[in-house]
């Protein structure tokens, strides 16, 4: 199975992602909830006798609930991730070996919105074809940049922000498009009327 990871907002273009995640089994996350649980109802007992008594008591069984159910419902353990803001183009993080749970809210440090994770499993021979490059707005006037997200090639627009995968296609459909738009910067600072 192939994953295809895409980093969703409401209202703009899903920018791509790139995700290695495994499944946890469930006597994997039962025994990760116990044992926090465990570790900090067990040091309850320990934390009663430091001043001022009952907020320690009260942090640690807190804590022991709040970690034993972020093991719980983590199904997927995350081994590396990379992918962009839909909406700003940014770079946004995934702590790597974090248990998480599918589709996971990411936070954007830039536009500080928060996009979604959205991963689908699917064989290799139906993966779909990459589209060609598309701006978000009809009269988008934005150029195609190439930009590296870990290891793969994007193209992003400089004005929408709208990205796509830099294959050797996309690429020359971006660099045709970009060339169009010089010649008609070109001719606009001339003076020239377009029929």
């Amino acid at each position: 199975m192939v994953t295809q990871a895409l980093v969703t907002l409401r209202a703009h273009r899903p920018a791509p992602a790139q995700v290695e995640i495994s499944y946890v089994p469930l006597p994997g996350r039962l025994g990760r909830a116990l044992l926090a649980l465990v570790c900090c109802w067990g040091a309850l007992p320990l934390v009663i006798w430091i001043p001022p008594h009952y907020p320690w008591a009260a942090v640690a069984f807190v804590a022991g609930l709040y970690l034993s159910h972020r093991q719980w419902t983590g199904r997927y353990r995350v081994s590396y991730f990379a992918g962009i803001c839909p909406r700003c183009g940014h770079a946004v993080s995934l702590g790597v070996d974090r248990c998480i749970s599918l589709p996971h809210t990411l936070t954007c440090y830039s536009c500080h919105f928060e996009p979604r994770l959205e991963v689908a499993f699917v064989r290799a021979t139906e993966r779909a074809p990459e589209a060609g490059p598309q701006h978000r707005e009809a009269g988008c006037v934005g150029r195609w940049e190439a930009r590296w997200l870990a290891d793969e090639p994007l193209l992003v627009c400089s004005h929408c922000r709208a990205s796509c995968a830099a294959t050797p296609p996309a690429r020359e459909a971006a660099w045709e498009e970009n060339d169009c738009a010089d010649l008609l910067d070109m001719l606009t600072r001339e003076g020239r009327r377009l029929l």
